[in-house]
């Protein structure tokens, strides 16, 4: 491939962890993920969650019979580029984590990687034809700042999507939530809502900005399966890789309680979950005739 993206080689200032500055009363708060430490537990969630409505939608924003340039920003360990990679379909990633990326040459081997940051794509104006990142959004330091790179370095006509869960709506319960103190909360600064990511887009002259819901999430585990499978551990998912050590222990002995009690009453413990995944679209204007 000689399309603009292989042979990438760009050691950027981006740092590996994941940074999030959020104004509360104007104070700054930030909130820092250790990606390199948790990349080689990152995928287990594509093991053990159904991602097919995600992936139904990234087909079709692609197009199985793409011939243009994509690029995924945020991408992690390349659990997506693989998957475009499979429709032989022409895929760069971004990601700032060394480990992430070093995980994501061995899933998709033909894909071009760069290590850099989403508010600094190592890439020159109108280089992509679509552009997308998921559940990666709330990860990035100047939100704004990326949609705009986005814009830049898609081609006239071409497309974006971002897909993320959005706190704000309400309609979302999570065990995690339930457990672990402060995360809802957390994420409420994390994650803008899907409201305010299209008024983003609209500012940013993006055409067609709309947003879907693409995955429904009802998750029902046994409690106790869930502790002695690992599937509480810090380093499943981000809001608890972001707790305290203390925050962290006392939400699992919360669940230890909970679960003495359902035994205690010869019940069973089990862990719920109802989540929703939305999709976010727009479109960069075609040049006038």
């Amino acid at each position: 491939m000689s399309w603009g993206c292989i042979a990438l080689n760009i050691q950027m200032k981006a740092t590996s962890l994941a940074t999030y500055k959020e104004y509360s009363s104007g104070a700054v708060m930030t909130f820092k993920v250790n990606y390199d430490s948790i990349a080689a537990a990152f995928d287990r969630r594509y093991r053990e969650n159904d991602y097919s409505g995600v992936e139904s939608a990234l087909r079709t924003f692609v197009g199985t019979e793409s011939t243009g340039r994509v690029l995924e920003v945020g991408c992690g360990t390349g659990h997506w580029l693989r998957l475009l990679n499979e429709e032989a379909i022409r895929v760069c990633g971004v990601d700032p984590s060394r480990n992430m990326l070093a995980f994501a040459r061995t899933t998709a081997p033909d894909a071009a990687l760069a290590q850099g940051s989403a508010e600094q794509l190592p890439w020159g104006d109108r280089t992509f034809d679509r552009v997308f990142c998921i559940n990666a959004l709330h990860h990035f330091g100047d939100k704004l700042g990326f949609l705009r790179e986005a814009h830049r370095v898609l081609a006239p006509g071409g497309q974006m999507m971002t897909v993320g869960l959005d706190p704000h709506s309400g309609a979302d319960r999570w065990y995690i939530y339930e457990y672990f103190e402060s995360v809802l909360a957390i994420d409420k600064l994390r994650y803008p809502a899907s409201r305010q990511i299209r008024e983003w887009m609209h500012g940013l002259e993006y055409l067609n900005v709309r947003t879907s819901e693409v995955q429904h999430l009802p998750v029902r585990l046994s409690a106790r399966a869930a502790l002695e499978e690992g599937r509480l551990d810090k380093n499943v998912t981000s809001q608890l890789a972001l707790l305290s050590d203390e925050e962290y222990e006392r939400g699992l002995e919360r669940i230890r309680r909970a679960l003495e009690s359902a035994d205690t009453l010869g019940e069973s413990l089990y862990l719920t979950a109802d989540l929703r995944l939305h999709a976010t679209f727009g479109s960069v204007p075609f040049e006038s005739a």
